[in-house]
This record gives structure tokens, C-alpha cells and sequence, in this order.
């Protein structure tokens, strides 16, 4: 979000119904400095991508997805039990799929993971 980008495109433009764990932004907020200085934004700047990035995807608490927890952690084996509240809410949603370039994260299910190119193909 913070350069002209594809994947900036694809969540400002792309036509795709995005949905996110509400800790997402809390997370944002607890590495704003090393984002800060990353990106070169002055903060008033980085708060103004945040809330247009906000504006493109719906967030969920996680009482929406914590009953499918379980589910997700068997799908993963143990691997990358930080992407299991991402999987719970696909489920959670009967969601087609995961947008992520992890490439640790496979197809769990009825869920299938897009990777960037993949939704770029898929656009309208």
C-alpha cells in the first residue's frame, strides 16, 4: 500500500471481497515505527494508507471465526500456526480462498490459496 504496486492495485481496484482478523490493524499499530522507517512515510502520511487500506477489506473478531481454530491448526500440521486465524476466518466465511505469497501456506480443504499473479489473472 505504500508504493504504486500491483498489490496495491488489487486491494484498491481488484474487484475482491477481502476480509481480515481486526488484530491485523493492532498488529500494524505494534510495529508502526519500524513501518514508519521502512517506508519512508511521515507517520500523518502512513495513518492516511492504513485508513484507505482499512476502507478496502472487512475486518472480523475473532468470536467470528474461533470456533473453526481447531479446524484450521489440523489443516496446517503444525506449520505456520500464525496463519491458522487467517484459514478459521476462510472457513469461517466458506471463503474460496487465502490471498498469501507464503509459499509454506498450501490449499487446506475447500480453501485454496491465491498468490498475487494468481488474482492479477482473475481480475475482472
Amino acid at each position: 500500500m505504500m508504493r504504486d504496486s500491483t498489490t496495491r492495485r488489487l486491494l484498491v481496484l481488484g474487484g475482491h471481497e477481502l476480509h481480515v482478523p481486526e488484530y491485523v490493524f493492532e498488529e500494524i499499530e505494534g510495529h508502526w515505527e519500524d513501518l514508519s522507517g521502512r517506508s519512508g512515510l511521515a507517520p500523518d502520511a502512513l495513518r492516511g494508507v492504513l485508513r484507505v487500506l482499512r476502507g478496502h477489506v472487512t475486518e472480523h473478531d475473532v468470536t467470528e471465526y474461533e470456533g473453526r481454530l481447531d479446524e484450521a491448526l489440523g489443516f496446517l500440521g503444525g506449520r505456520d500456526v500464525e496463519d491458522a486465524p487467517y484459514l478459521a476466518l476462510a472457513l469461517a466465511l466458506s471463503a474460496e480462498g487465502l490471498w498469501s505469497e507464503d509459499r509454506g501456506l498450501v490449499s487446506a480443504g475447500s480453501i485454496q490459496v491465491f498468490r498475487t499473479a494468481d488474482l492479477v489473472r482473475r481480475a475482472p
